[in-house]
């Protein structure tokens, strides 16, 4: 049987996101580890919790950045599969970030030959600060790990276009 690298790595991100959660327990255990409290006389029920969805792996989701090492690792990836990324700086006090944000999950949702990312200005200001982000919501785009346009403010017919002619 002849898999894909692609298969392959789709395969292991769904599996090594999956967890053990105990009934009447919070903590999520690897896959596979399961404890019973020293309490608890009954035998514990198991079932599995998937954290990674399909369309997280495919495309179709605006993934969420909180540290800028996360987000240069998360665009480097996509620089290797040859994929468009676009960065969405937002905050969460913006009425324009708010009003452009389901305008934006649509189009990840259209787009899978794109990578979509959050990033919240407030939770990560290193972010914000190397893409020289000053207004929000802006957006910036990026193939090959450089930044080759961005758009600022929350004009959902541009921030189309830009994707259109960017993904292509």
């Amino acid at each position: 049987m002849k898999l894909e690298l692609s298969s392959l790595v789709a395969l292991f991100a769904a599996l090594s996101s999956q967890h053990v959660v105990i009934a009447g327990s919070s903590s999520p255990r690897p896959f596979g580890v399961a404890t019973r409290s020293p309490s608890s006389s009954t035998t514990p029920s198991y079932s599995c919790n998937t954290q990674t969805t399909i369309l997280d792996i495919r495309g179709g989701a605006v993934h969420e950045s909180t540290t800028l090492g996360d987000l240069e690792s998360k665009i480097q990836s996509a620089a290797l599969q040859n994929k468009l990324t676009i960065i969405d700086f937002t905050a969460t006090w913006c009425g324009p970030c708010k009003m452009i944000a389901p305008v934006y999950k649509e189009l990840s949702e259209e787009f899978h030959n794109a990578q979509f990312i959050k990033v919240d200005v407030d939770e990560n200001p290193g972010a914000a600060q190397k893409f020289g982000v000053s207004a929000m919501p802006t957006f910036v785009f990026i193939k090959g790990g450089e930044v080759v346009d961005r758009l600022m403010g929350a004009n959902a017919d541009r921030l189309k276009e830009l994707i259109q002619s960017w993904s292509l």
